[in-house]
């Protein structure tokens, strides 16, 4: 009856009216500031990603050089076979430059902003006459490839960071070189009439990761407004979607997202990053069928989410979905969480649903940041919610590790606060309104109804829920500001002297003739809250925050690099009470009925000895709340997810 009405809450999300859609803003356009400013920055300078360049053999190759990848062995027939090894260091090296230039953009780190120039000024100087940009020698690619290849999922990688460095530093000629490059690989398919997709020996998940060359178009569009690459997209879609069934990865395929009761199966990141194309395309095309498979993304998505919102895997060397619904102790890979903000934020933009603003927040602030040591040094390439321990001998990617055997979760772990800041604003489609879309110390300036404006955001969020936002403009001015309401937020207050005020969905429209030194201030409803999962065990959250029981942890290096960074086997320090812990700690009976009528059941106490500044390192604050070990009562003390290495997330109900 639970995981019944859980469907029901899905449903009614997935058919709320799109009342909205909105604009994202060039990357240049968005400051940060506080705790996410700090993280990024200590990243970038004594983190691993600081010289993963360095440690991580798949980033040395400089594949996208003048020397061109052959990529093949000749089969029996005479046919070539692509080999996935060769586009792997592509993929890392693209995921890297896009990685280097946001951070160094949003930190103004000069050792980082000259790496960043560094390396697209290379790219373009390697790029051909006729315009490529990528990996393969002229006879192996494009429409003359066959069988597994990276060849457009490269591409799109590098191209992207290009398209960023553009954003952020305003220099055409980095466009310039991206379009030529796209318009190149459009021309050759389209003069050649040849399949991508339709491979007749497809084994392996590069050709499928092809379909992101989607989000390069995209991009493309948004800059131009030329359709070609619109229709282009919309034909790589439909090339992916009729490619024979032996193709993997193909839960995104249209077929099957409009049959909505096909439980996702496969590979999780190639799930969550193919959204991004049905959803450019429902957005644009307005197609039935496209909105149509837009809603079952959300509707099967959330049939698989962990607690901390991560699409599960099954935990093999598959990196599945398998067909299971979310659970607390079945793993999730970290670029999961990467591209699940990313494919968030994509719909967030297109269709305006705010609940999809609170599920970015949770999967940044909550998944995301527990699958990391707070100090950067390392990550788990497959997080758990309850995660007893961290070990090698499970597999290498059950490691903290500040470089694992692949190199992708590394990759995208330092992508994850670059992508959060660029969709933190919006504008609606008109540009008459600015939306706050997703929170965090910031400061955004861009043309609102036809003025410059400036608005700066100072919070401590999510660790403090008030937000106070000071507008500056040359003259008085009339625009419209929307708070997203988060859906825990249920008596937010809003302090606006003059603004008229109103709610649209989950949104909160301040409207007036905004003059410079002008104040809002916010404060959510944070309340605790006892949640229920679908497996009828419950996690504690307050406002965006879920915590968690932490277990102090032992941690020996297995391997070991420059600066002193390791991978790590990281085990409970007193694995006996650990145990204990995991099998027999459970929560009050009725918790959910009696936290209704008694908020004494938890006490949130903030941690005089944290620092604003690092908030994850010791934990800001903490929830006391009792737990049982059969009839004994236990007092103990929750942090923030993010805070922990290893924990006890979910609890079962003590009956």
């Amino acid at each position: 009856m639970k995981r019944t009405l859980f469907l029901l809450s899905f449903a009614s999300i997935c058919y709320l009216a799109k009342s909205q859609d909105f604009k994202t803003l060039p990357l240049n356009e968005i400051v940060v500031k506080g705790w996410i400013k700090n993280q990024i920055e200590r990243d970038i300078t004594t983190g691993y990603i600081s010289v993963y360049d360095q440690i991580q053999p798949t980033m040395q190759g400089n594949v996208f050089g003048k020397v061109k990848a052959k990529n093949y062995s000749i089969d029996k027939t005479g046919n070539w076979i692509a080999r996935r090894e060769t586009w792997w260091p592509g993929e890392h090296e693209g995921y890297f430059a896009d990685a280097v230039i946001r951070s160094a953009f949003l930190t103004g780190n000069k050792e980082w902003l000259t790496k960043a120039r560094k390396i697209v000024d290379k790219v373009v100087e390697d790029q051909e006459p006729c315009g490529y940009i990528g990996i393969y020698d002229t006879e192996c690619r494009l429409d003359n490839l066959l069988n597994e290849n990276g060849e457009l999922w490269t591409q799109s990688r590098m191209l992207g960071a290009l398209l960023a460095f553009y954003e952020y530093s305003g220099e055409k000629r980095y466009f310039d070189a991206t379009k030529r490059a796209v318009d190149y690989t459009i021309s050759r398919y389209l003069i050649s009439g040849k399949t991508y997709f339709g491979q007749p020996k497809p084994d392996g998940g590069g050709l499928t990761h092809g379909l992101m060359f989607g989000e390069t178009l995209e991009w493309m569009y948004k800059l131009t407004h030329d359709k070609k690459y619109l229709y282009f997209a919309e034909w790589l879609y439909l090339d992916y979607s009729k490619a024979e069934p032996k193709l993997k990865n193909v839960d995104n395929q249209l077929p099957n997202l409009l049959n909505r009761e096909k439980m996702f199966s496969e590979h999780s990141v190639h799930v969550v990053e193919h959204t991004r194309v049905p959803f450019f395309l429902a957005a644009e095309l307005k197609k039935p069928e496209y909105m149509r498979a837009e809603e079952n993304i959300f509707y099967k998505m959330r049939k698989s989410l962990a607690p901390t919102g991560t699409i599960i895997t099954d935990h093999d060397v598959h990196e599945s979905v398998a067909g299971n619904w979310g659970s607390p102790t079945l793993g999730y890979e970290y670029c999961s969480i990467t591209e699940g903000v990313i494919s968030g934020a994509s719909a967030l933009q297109k269709f305006g649903i705010a609940k999809v603003g609170d599920e970015i927040e949770n999967l940044a602030f909550n998944a995301g940041q527990g699958s990391r040591f707070p100090n950067g040094k390392a990550i788990i390439y497959l997080g758990k919610d309850n995660n007893y321990d961290a070990k090698l001998s499970e597999g290498f990617r059950h490691q903290y590790a500040a470089a694992h055997k692949v190199a992708c979760s590394n990759l995208n772990a330092a992508k994850l606060m670059p992508y959060y800041v660029a969709n933190m604003w919006m504008k609606s489609h008109d540009e008459k309104s600015i939306i706050a879309t997703l929170y965090g110390a910031s400061e955004v300036t861009t043309i609102v109804n036809g003025a410059s404006v400036t608005i700066t955001e100072q919070t401590n969020y999510p660790f403090e829920n008030s937000v106070k936002l000071t507008i500056t403009t040359k003259t008085p001015h009339d625009f419209t500001i929307a708070l997203r309401n988060p859906a825990w937020s249920v008596g937010t207050k809003v302090d606006a002297p003059d603004a008229k005020s109103s709610r649209k969905g989950n949104y909160i429209l301040l409207s007036k003739k905004w003059k410079s030194g002008d104040v809002v201030e916010v404060n959510f409803d944070d309340q605790i809250r006892a949640n229920r999962f679908i497996n009828n065990e419950f996690y504690i959250s307050k406002g965006a925050l879920i915590y968690a029981l932490q277990i102090k942890e032992s941690m020996t290096p297995t391997q070991k690099f420059i600066n002193g960074l390791c991978n790590y086997d990281t085990t409970p320090e007193d694995s006996v009470a650990a145990k204990e812990m995991f099998d027999n700690w459970k929560i009050l009976p009725n918790v959910d009925e009696r936290f209704k009528n008694n908020q004494s059941l938890f006490t949130y106490r903030k941690n005089e000895k944290s620092d604003a500044n690092f908030p994850y390192d010791n934990p800001f604050g903490y929830i006391e709340t009792s737990l049982l070990n059969g009839k004994k009562k236990i007092t103990v003390q929750l942090v923030p997810f993010g805070s922990t290495v290893l924990r006890k997330t979910t609890f079962k109900e003590n009956r």
